[in-house]
């Protein structure tokens, strides 16, 4: 975790905004390496699960999203260079496990991403005491990004630091140390994200369309 909040916020929403123009050309998913004889599962219908993270290739080069644990272990994060800067790779190590063929990314390869937008969530620690009763570390506050969406022309996609949980996959913990990537707002609020703004897009519609004009 970083040790000056603000200098790291400010460099995280740079990263962010440099996605905003930036027109996708193509998408891959990372997950740890399968030793299993079966092919990794990532397809959920209305979302994804990309474990260790997204590589975004755009003409404005490559992005990765991934979870870190900058500001408090997990947020979900934005760089811009190849998802192999942030894996330990190797012959064991994480691998690319999709998306191959049609997928729900097909629409969007080739369109500009209109709106990068993050969900903040404060989480509110400690304190932190000895069993004797001693506060060892005071009570605090703590903004970590927990969502991220993407406003394309043909709708939007979130990208959170979130488990689902096994085996139903249906429920989630958040935050947490993988990546689901979510194309359905009723799958988001399911989630527990339920600002009309992050959801449905139409404040990032809306200012696309004054930029338009």
């Amino acid at each position: 975790m970083t040790s000056d909040p603000t200098r790291a916020r400010t460099a995280f929403e740079a990263r962010v905004r440099a996605l905003e123009g930036a027109r996708l050309q193509a998408v891959d998913y990372w997950d740890i390496h399968n030793f299993g004889p079966e092919p990794s599962v990532w397809d959920y219908g209305d979302w994804h699960h990309a474990v260790m993270g997204v590589q975004l290739s755009t003409d404005s080069g490559p992005f990765t999203v991934t979870w870190t644990n900058t500001f408090h272990p997990y947020g979900v994060e934005v760089f811009a260079d190849p998802i192999e800067c942030h894996l330990v790779l190797g012959s064991e190590g994480p691998q690319r496990i999709g998306p191959d063929g049609e997928s729900r990314w097909s629409p969007l390869l080739g369109t500009p991403i209109r709106r990068a937008q993050v969900w903040w969530d404060l989480l509110q620690l400690g304190p932190a005491t000895l069993s004797s009763g001693e506060v060892v570390e005071a009570a605090r506050d703590v903004d970590l990004p927990t969502a991220l969406r993407l406003h394309f022309d043909a709708g939007p996609v979130w990208f959170v630091a979130a488990i689902p949980q096994a085996p139903s996959m249906e429920d989630t913990f958040i935050p947490g140390d993988e990546i689901m990537v979510v194309f359905a707002s009723a799958k988001l609020q399911s989630m527990g994200y339920d600002d009309p703004g992050f959801i449905d897009g139409k404040h990032a519609a809306a200012e696309s369309k004054e930029e338009a004009e």
